[in-house]
């Protein structure tokens, strides 16, 4: 009797483990059925995103401002904050639409940058300058010239290009604390500025008209050298030859400089120039404002296709991301690690790995789109909507 229960409890035992096995390798074939169809299946792949993921939001479920954007002069955002500049005040509101705080400040045509919680505004053709972070007022000041162009990195750092002086153009950097660090003076007009986030390079575009072909050069400067004597300072330069017209530049990692121009990529490093890719016919868009490589939207040639473009992100080590679109693009805009793609009755937020954040439907017309990390914001002619990411 006992050695009929011993050997039955075995039984059992050996039963039960046999059934649990078979129960994980269920799951795990599942899995894997469930992960290839929602990759390889368009279909299946946008009713889990709507359905079981939740990430399709309709306008009217969203989170709004009612507001007549036409008249407003700003309207940006950057970490988890709408800003609106109104009646003399930059206006925060957060991801609910709710406003969470307003600084004073007299700006008459305001532009403006951001990295990480650090924004700031300058006051385009005039003379106003400041630092936010954190929705707090760091520092403001007036500077003697026109404020032209304004850029910051995520240690705070303020770059301003400056116009209106003796010089055609003054590139000033300022600390953290607002103090000058150093200023570069050109004799040629800046159309670009940007700075590394580890704030040890500058990069300043700028443009000679003087000859009958316009030509633009790019320059990375270094920082340390430029407090000592920013004449000598210039590590790496690209200029162009054929009349190029700059479209975007952006530091991304510590030293590695995009360059989109009209017809091509560089990549501009403090000891090398390369020109990482050509533009077709085809390309549609082009966006360099990402944490790696760029972004392009391709119309495909193929009648096998039933969507017309394609979005594709490429990496810096070479590889390539792509998304499906349907239907037709009015608009991409990118920061950090998100995209965003406006057709005109729908925005598809969707990250750097060209998988879906959110889908936003609308039932009119959207005028604009903005984004960040951490946001999308749709903006209409009377409203602002805010989603979170």
């Amino acid at each position: 009797m006992k050695k009929y229960s011993l050997e039955k409890f075995k039984e059992n035992k050996k039963n039960k483990k046999m059934i649990k096995s078979t129960a994980i390798v269920i799951i795990i074939i599942v899995a894997l059925i469930f992960i290839s169809l929602y990759l390889a299946h368009r279909g299946f792949r946008s009713f889990v995103d709507i359905y079981i993921f939740r990430k399709e939001i309709l306008e009217e479920n969203a989170n709004s401002i009612t507001m007549d954007t036409e008249n407003l002069s700003l309207i940006y955002a950057y970490d988890n904050n709408l800003v609106v500049y109104s009646e003399g005040k930059v206006n925060f509101f957060n991801d609910e639409a709710k406003k969470t705080g307003s600084i004073e400040i007299t700006l008459s045509k305001p532009i403006a940058d951001s990295e990480s919680n650090f924004l700031v505004l300058g006051d385009y053709d005039s003379q106003k300058l400041c630092l936010i972070k954190s929705n707090n007022l760091v520092w403001q000041k007036d500077i003697e010239g026109k404020v032209s162009k304004v850029c910051v990195n995520k240690e705070g750092y303020v770059v301003a290009s400056i116009t209106g002086n003796t010089y055609e153009s003054i590139v000033m950097v300022f600390k953290p604390n607002g103090d000058l660090l150093f200023s570069n003076y050109l004799h040629n007009y800046v159309i670009d500025i940007d700075i590394s986030q580890d704030s040890k390079f500058l990069a300043i575009a700028e443009i000679d008209n003087s000859n009958i072909m316009p030509i633009t050069e790019v320059q990375m400067v270094s920082i340390d050298k430029a407090i000592k004597n920013a004449e000598d300072a210039k590590v790496n330069s690209y200029q162009t030859e054929n009349n190029d017209l700059l479209a975007g530049m952006k530091f991304q990692g510590k030293s590695k400089l995009i360059c989109s121009f009209d017809k091509y990529i560089i990549k501009l490093t403090e000891k090398s120039c390369d020109r990482i890719y050509d533009i077709s016919d085809l390309t549609a868009y082009v966006d360099v404002n990402t944490r790696n490589g760029f972004i392009r939207i391709d119309k495909e040639k193929s009648s096998v296709f039933k969507s017309d473009y394609r979005l594709k992100v490429r990496k810096d080590k070479g590889t390539e991301k792509v998304y499906i679109i349907e239907g037709s693009i009015k608009e991409l805009v990118s920061k950090d690690d998100k995209i965003a793609l406006n057709t005109g009755d729908k925005v598809l937020f969707i990250k750097d790995n060209c998988w879906l954040s959110k889908r936003y439907i609308s039932t009119q017309e959207i005028k604009e789109v903005l984004v960040t990390k951490k946001i999308g914001v749709i903006i209409y002619r009377n409203k602002i909507a805010i989603i979170k990411l």
